[in-house]
């Protein structure tokens, strides 16, 4: 009798670390190249989503890479995760791309008009590249700060109409205050090693000379190597700033405004029955701002990266912002 009133618990720590560094190893795999790398962010939406509906009380099984829900058939069981974490990435990398084309495109013609004007030698027309992407800096600044709320929103939904709900998304955001800012410096800390991997690698007959002496199959192993790290860095930063993003909005969502029934009722969660708090409009906006100047950080970092780097893709694909590819 004492055995079966035992309660159940879950997985070990021994095993918990095994399935952590099994999901990285998978992770950093498929985000070596672009097409599987939609497979990686495909998986961390379904992974967010599945944590936040975990704290509301309506989680089902964890995601996995391949397999389903056991309660499926054999091919669904076998080919269901796969299936299921394609439609989650074309889903999540829609709604990013709507997100962030009306500044990344701003950036990527500066990037061009730069580089045309300076090849042709227009230097009376050299004050257009700067001021296109700097109305592209200040558009990031309104719209990567709400970029989190916005893919934890996403994902708990599941419907790629959630990211368009922009009543409910200014509720939650106001209601994370502080949270907001926070996650948008670490989000810069993340991007840093990126950027700055990119200048290593483009002067790196400066820093490193021996390289000259490395034949082309060496030097392609050693490219190879650099590209595995990144890969690793960029799912592995993804994989916390979403997990940061999903507890954000796990804590904010009950109090926010313009909740429907549905997946918050009394029935599942205890917090959907928090009173709503109003913040006042002044503290949301100096918090948001905050975030704003610090978007403004992120933006000119990437444009450090990128003006060293020369890849026109990495203007649109940056993988801290949309497609976990490092390029």
């Amino acid at each position: 009798m004492t055995a079966l009133l035992r309660p159940a618990y879950g997985p070990g720590r021994l095993a918990r670390l095994g399935a952590f560094l099994a999901n990285g190893l998978i992770g950093t795999l498929l985000t070596v190249f672009p097409v599987t790398s939609l497979i990686a962010l495909g998986w961390l939406t379904r992974r967010i989503g599945h944590a936040s509906r975990s704290r509301f009380g309506a989680a089902a099984e964890a995601p996995g890479w391949l397999l389903g829900p056991r309660e499926t058939g054999r091919f669904s069981r076998a080919l269901g995760g796969l299936a299921a974490n394609i439609h989650a990435g074309l889903m999540t990398l829609a709604a990013l791309l709507f997100w962030t084309l009306p500044f990344t495109l701003l950036w990527l013609g500066a990037w061009w008009a730069g580089w045309e004007n300076s090849f042709n030698k227009g230097y009376e027309q050299a004050f257009v590249g700067p001021s296109v992407f700097l109305l592209g800096a200040v558009i990031a600044a309104l719209i990567l700060p709400a970029l989190p709320v916005m893919l934890a929103h996403l994902a708990t939904e599941d419907r790629l109409s959630a990211a368009f709900e922009l009543r409910r998304l200014r509720s939650t955001i106001a209601q994370a205050g502080w949270r907001v800012p926070a996650l948008m410096v670490l989000t810069t800390a993340c991007a840093l090693p990126i950027a700055a991997a990119r200048g290593l690698m483009t002067s790196s007959t400066a820093w490193a000379p021996q390289l000259e002496d490395m034949s082309l199959d060496q030097i392609a192993d050693l490219r190879g190597q650099i590209a595995l790290a990144l890969a690793a860095w960029a799912f592995l930063s993804l994989w916390g700033l979403r997990s940061l993003a999903a507890r954000l909005y796990a804590r904010a969502a009950p109090r926010a405004a313009g909740l429907k029934p549905g997946l918050w009722d009394g029935a599942l969660a205890a917090d959907a029955a928090l009173p709503a708090r109003h913040p006042s409009r002044g503290l949301t906006a100096l918090w948001y701002l905050i975030a704003m100047g610090v978007t403004l950080g992120l933006a000119f970092l990437i444009l450090a990266g990128q003006f060293l780097d020369h890849a026109w893709w990495r203007w649109v694909f940056h993988p801290i912002l949309t497609l976990p590819w490092p390029g």
